[in-house]
């Protein structure tokens, strides 16, 4: 795609200028019954809320079957909504956890949340797309697709993107369900997730692609063919580049152009979307390491082992927190050089991703909730 040299910087300062390190954070408005400091996480038959400061346990939820290991939450109006592999989306107190309200669809949730103009999007693995009511949970609409919903939604504009595991991206128009438009890529997208910057639409999927397509029309703007899969790793966008993983490499790309600035190795293969900040990029690895990067040069800055089995971090506060998979534990480590801070056991695995309130009553969302943006 060719631009001429005025409208490549216009389109270049646009890139720049629309994110930030604040593009994983929304706010909850100085609520001053919202709790701060605060750290939501899922595990195998219940959903936890942590003191992020400290690690003690604030509450749980517990269902009877399932996990919430996949489906990453979305705070809205002080509710906590989640997926569960029960087949349940849950809708729950953010301050209690107390049940509000629940929905049963016919397969697992591994779908994440999003909620917007009072309406709750997520997929399900039987194959729908569904828009709720917030309050009461009632079904607005469901939309039918050819397979699997697993990849996350977000809403842009008037119009909700998400990915099925027929191959296609759909964007369809939040309020009705409409198709405006569809996109073939070929493959399952499985658990990558789209982000949006201005409009171009960012994702990869199993063919190792990653897409930037034109959110309005459709369109393709370019793709870049990297090495393997990137179906486990939603792509984020950060002052003009994107960063994503495959399973032998981490990489930052020029977001405008789709060319490789660089890409960095681990001694075992990438398994997560990468969270990205002011400062670094944080990674987890199949080996079982929780890896700091710097983002300027690729340099691995520190690692450590939590046999994290794709689990995937949120930094803030000079904070990163993450699940340590096969060590049963929940961890928070110093972002500036991964001393550990605490540790809390529970009795499963923690491959899910938090969400995190911060001290400035902030919401932090991981790369593959649609939230991040």
């Amino acid at each position: 795609m060719k631009f001429n040299s005025i409208f490549y910087s216009i389109l270049l300062i646009c890139l720049i200028n629309c994110s930030s390190s604040d593009d994983n954070e929304t706010t909850t408005n100085g609520d001053p019954n919202m709790m701060k400091n605060m750290m939501f996480i899922g595990g195998n038959k219940m959903y936890y809320a942590f003191d992020s400061g400290n690690g003690i346990l604030k509450w749980s939820f517990p269902v009877t079957s399932g996990t919430f290991q996949y489906s990453t939450a979305f705070i809205s109006n002080k509710v906590l909504y989640v997926g569960c592999t029960d087949s349940y989306l849950y809708a729950l107190d953010v301050n209690n956890g107390s049940l509000l309200w629940k929905y049963k669809t016919n397969q697992a949730i591994e779908s994440s949340v999003f909620v917007y103009n009072n309406t709750v999007f997520f997929g399900s693995d039987d194959d729908n797309f569904y828009a709720l009511n917030a309050t009461t949970g009632e079904l607005k609409w469901k939309y039918t697709t050819g397979f699997n919903v697993s990849s996350s939604p977000i809403v842009s504009g008037e119009i909700v993107y998400f990915g099925s595991d027929d191959g296609n991206i759909y964007a369809l128009d939040q309020s009705s369900g409409n198709l405006k438009w569809k996109y073939y890529v070929g493959d399952l997208f499985n658990s990558s997730s789209a982000s949006i910057v201005q409009n171009n639409l960012y994702i990869g999927n199993r063919n190792g692609g990653i897409y930037n397509i034109n959110k309005l029309t459709g369109e393709l703007i370019w793709k870049k063919q990297l090495g393997s899969s990137i179906e486990f790793s939603s792509p984020t966008i950060l002052d003009g580049y994107l960063y994503t993983t495959d399973q032998y490499a981490l990489y930052k790309i020029d977001a405008l152009t789709g060319n490789i600035v660089w890409q960095t190795s681990s001694s075992g293969a990438y398994s997560s979307s990468p969270y990205v900040n002011e400062n670094s990029v944080y990674v987890n690895s199949s080996s079982g390491n929780i890896i700091a990067v710097d983002k300027q040069t690729g340099n691995i800055k520190w690692q450590k082992t939590i046999y994290s089995n794709s689990a995937e971090a949120v930094a803030t506060n000079s904070t990163v927190f993450v699940g340590g998979g096969g060590s049963n534990f929940i961890y928070a480590f110093s972002e500036s050089d991964g001393t550990e801070r605490w540790k809390y056991p529970i009795n499963s695995t923690v491959t899910s991703a938090p969400v995190i309130i911060n001290r400035d009553g902030k919401i932090c969302y991981p790369s593959k909730s649609g939230g991040r943006d």
